[in-house]
């Protein structure tokens, strides 16, 4: 290659080109440890999620019946090991043999202010975990709801406020993205468990399908006292995870049923 067709540079230009260098190898450098903390924690909450999502079937699996220190202690237990477990294994690779870290000098406000833009990633995974864990949280309040309206109790101003909560989450991002993501709140199975928790297994008042205008059989309210003693307790969110309402929900019928109730 002959040196004369290599572009001629600028002192001004190479100097602009190696403070973009240095400028970027400080910004990527804060900007992973951020982003390898941000995301120690959303998939330790997001593990821990799941397990409380599936803690009612794996109490029954154990034990054969409902145990409340695992249906609440096991997403505990499961979520700090897994936030251990995360950060260890994320500082392993960070930092393979164990060298302490070199004193970090203030940051420039250029730098702050260019981070800030790639900031919006760890926002956007906190702010999507924070929304689903809120949209299942909404879904109990709604349980709760109409629970207390059953007795005449009228709406609680928190469980009221989680509600709207969970329309607003509703609202933002797609449906079939909710159901992926918190499939223990999709609203066939939301009807199911408000049926249960509103009406006692004793009534022999039928239900009405506000689509056709007959009654809905008596048989899609699962009959389980199991299930009646969460409801009656105010355990909602485990009413919620019953497996039962999972087995309930394998008939297609029945679940296009009771998700066009309006409960």
């Amino acid at each position: 290659m002959n040196p004369d067709s290599i572009p001629q540079i600028s002192l001004g230009t190479a100097a602009l080109i190696i403070f973009g260098v240095c400028a970027g190898y400080v910004l990527l450098r804060g900007m992973t440890r951020m982003l390898i903390g941000t995301l120690v924690l959303c998939a330790s909450g997001w593990i821990g999620f799941l397990t409380w999502q599936h803690a009612p079937a794996q109490s029954i699996a154990w034990t054969g019946e409902i145990n409340k220190s695992i249906t609440l202690g096991l997403p505990l237990a499961v979520f700090i090991l897994s936030f251990i477990s995360i950060r260890f294994l994320a500082k392993c690779l960070v930092r393979p043999f164990g060298k302490p870290e070199i004193e970090q000098r203030p940051t420039s406000l250029i730098t702050r202010v260019l981070r800030l833009p790639l900031a919006l990633i760890p926002a956007g995974l906190l702010w999507l975990v924070g929304a689903i864990i809120i949209h299942h949280m909404g879904a109990i309040a709604e349980i709760q709801a109409s629970a207390e309206n059953k007795h005449g109790d009228g709406e609680s101003m928190v469980s009221g406020y989680t509600s709207r909560l969970k329309k607003s989450i509703q609202d933002a991002l797609p449906e079939y993205l909710l159901g992926i993501l918190d499939p223990m709140a999709e609203p066939s199975r939301l009807n199911l468990a408000k049926l249960i928790a509103t009406r006692p297994l004793d009534s022999q008042e039928p239900v009405i399908d506000p689509v056709t205008g007959s009654p809905i059989p008596r048989a899609i309210i699962v009959d389980d006292p199991e299930l009646q003693n969460l409801a009656r307790d105010g355990d909602f969110g485990t009413l919620l995870r019953h497996p039962l309402l999972t087995k309930a929900l394998e008939d297609p019928q029945l679940k296009a049923l009771l998700k066009n109730l309006n409960l």
